[in-house]
Parts: C-alpha cells; structure tokens; sequence
C-alpha cells in the first residue's frame, strides 16, 4: 500500500507523462488511468526529477531531497529508482523515462505536461528553460545515438578547430521560424571548452549537432572526444556530461565520417580516449542497448565510407 502523503507539500500540481499522472497533492500516481501503490520515497523521487525536466540532478542532491537529515547508503537510492521505474513500467521498452548518468545521477528524459497550483514555479514546456529540455530530453528525434569524426582526422588540437571554423551549423528551426542565436565559433569554443550549459543553450537556440561540421564529415561528437589526445587530464565527468548533452540533443551514434569513422571508433581507439574510458563504455552500452541496437553501425566501416562527400554549407554570420 502506498504511503501517506508527506507533511510540507503545499503545491497542487499535476504532472502528466507517457501515459502516467503524478498528483502531488493528493501523492498518487496513475499509470495508464490505474492508480499505481508507491512507496513515499520513490515518489519523493519522482517529484525532485520532476521539477527538474530535462536537467542531470546528481546523487547527492537526491539524497538529500529524499532522506533530509539522514545518513543513508547509495544503495538506498538505487532501490529507489527501481521501485519507481517498476511502478511506471520504466524497466521495460528501448527508452527509459528515468535515465542513469553513469557515475552522476539521474535525469526525467519525457516530455511533461503541468498543471495546478504552483506550476509556474516549475519550467513550463513552453518556456526558455522548457524549450531547452524538450530537446535535451529527445523531443525532436531518438534520445540515443551520436556521430563521428575522423580518427585520422588532422583535427586535433589548433589543426582541428582551424578546420572546424569553416563549418556551418544548420539550425533545426523552420524557416518561419527566427534565425538561430548562435555562431559556429561559439559551438567550437563550448565542445572544446566541455562547457555543458552553453552546449544546452546552443542546441535550444536550434542547433543541430548531427549536421556535419566539413567536408570530411566530422560532427561535434566526433570533435569532443578528440580532446583525450590534445587534453590527457581533461574532465572526464565533463566530457562525459557533454556527449550525453549531443546524444540528447539529437546526435546519432551510427554516422560515419568519409573516412568510415563513427564517434565510438575514434573514442576507443588508444590514440584518443581508449576502450577502458567511461565515454567509450557510454558509447558501447548505447550501441548494444534497446530494441534495436545500433551494434556493427556503431563501428567504422571504411568500405561504406567510399564515395561519400560532404558539401559544407556556408558559415553562420557572426
């Protein structure tokens, strides 16, 4: 039997996704127009992802929102989350509304409906920051996937990002839509600088991180993973924050440079990241998860990379 509702919600929200409600003021969750029995604390649980749609919110600050002022083991939190996906029938299907960052935390990845008292304290869909989420959380394609950049590519370093500046960055608005905000420079400077927040605000300004950056093929996925060869004690947690933020984003594990190469090619192999690094695992479990995995379309293919040709649009202004 679910837990009482606990004392100090004041709010009277509903929150409406895939199929389920949270009714926060009445603490019940409904799953396909069946009221599910939760316990309290996975329910806490729903309710601290909730407010943040979209968003990383680590381990620690879901500790403390869910056990305040009490010392508790990691595992609690782990069986946490599995009571709430089992309720929401989240452990079943190839995309997981509850989404695990290796090492960090957890993020809501579907888009939310809210309503009731107190939703404008929490992004709306139809806000900046909702914007941003929607398409942090895959609204406009497949949550997983990425893209390459050539292994050999002599982008590396200067060389690199002297080639990508001639990239152009298409935006994924409508052309009813107003021009993007952003430059090619600005999307080079956050991949190279792992800057996460600008990379959100770039894609959320309409950028596109699958189009190819030149005519090599190389996309920005590719482009961050290059930094474990010019960058040896580069921030993994960073880098590995960045490429979920463009696999979220829209990016696709299966593309292929000319050369054949994909973003999981280049990171496992020695001379950039290496197959023990926690971006090449994220990309391996990526490619060998879901309903229908990716498997051999993640790995290069030079004898597929034959006769492809990239024409780079012309650069943004700016």
């Amino acid at each position: 039997m679910a837990e009482a509702r606990p004392s100090g919600v004041r709010d009277h929200r509903r929150w409406a996704f895939a199929g389920c409600v949270f009714d926060e003021a009445n603490w019940t969750l409904t799953v396909d127009g069946v009221r599910v029995p939760v316990e309290s604390k996975p329910l806490k649980l729903l309710r601290e992802l909730l407010l943040r749609p979209g968003e990383v919110v680590s381990k620690e600050t879901l500790l403390d929102a869910v056990w305040p002022e009490v010392t508790v083991v990691e595992a609690s939190l782990t069986t946490a989350v599995r009571k709430l996906r089992m309720a929401l029938g989240d452990d079943r299907g190839d995309r997981r509304m509850i989404e695990t960052v290796s090492a960090i935390g957890y993020r809501f990845a579907a888009p939310v409906e809210l309503s009731g008292i107190g939703a404008a304290s929490v992004p709306s869909p139809h806000s900046e920051k909702g914007r941003s989420a929607s398409v942090l959380t895959g609204a406009r394609r497949p949550l997983v996937q990425g893209f390459g950049l050539v292994s050999n590519a002599a982008a590396v370093g200067i060389v690199a990002i002297a080639a990508v500046l001639g990239l152009s960055l298409l935006p994924r608005l409508s052309p009813s839509k107003a021009a993007p905000t952003f430059t090619s420079r600005e999307v080079v400077n956050a991949i190279r600088k792992l800057d996460v927040e600008e990379a959100e605000r770039l894609i959320a300004a309409g950028w596109n991180p699958d189009v190819p950056f030149d005519a090599q093929g190389d996309t920005a996925l590719g482009f961050a993973v290059e930094i474990c060869e010019w960058d040896p004690g580069h921030d993994r947690r960073r880098l590995m924050l960045m490429a979920r933020t463009l696999l979220d984003g829209g990016a696709t594990l299966d593309h292929r440079n000319i050369f054949g190469d994909t973003a999981y090619s280049i990171a496992k192999a020695k001379r950039f990241c290496g197959p023990d690094h926690p971006v090449t695992e994220m990309f391996r479990r990526i490619c060998n998860s879901g309903r229908t995995p990716l498997r051999d379309r993640c790995m290069a293919s030079y004898e597929l990379a034959r006769g492809q040709h990239f024409d780079p649009p012309s650069r943004p202004e700016g």
